[in-house]
């Protein structure tokens, strides 16, 4: 039983586009895909302010999303 000889490493390298690409493509064999966080497609990130959901703000006059008023602010 023959086996195939493997290219030299330099030439694996140069073929993958670079040792940038070359060693991505590896870590993603073993690690898999990045992950997207706790957030599914059909959930909204929460405001980075408040914490409420983005889509309970109202847009303001120059586009900036402002945070509702909750009656504990109010007193």
């Amino acid at each position: 039983m023959v086996m195939a000889q493997k290219k030299p490493l330099r030439e694996r390298i140069r073929e993958a586009g670079g040792l940038y690409l070359y060693i991505n493509t590896r870590l993603i064999k073993y690690a898999g895909p990045a992950s997207r966080g706790p957030y599914g497609p059909g959930k909204e990130l929460p405001c980075g302010h408040c914490g409420r959901p983005k889509d309970e703000h109202t847009v303001g006059a120059d586009g900036a999303l402002l945070c509702p008023r909750t009656p504990e602010a109010d007193a």
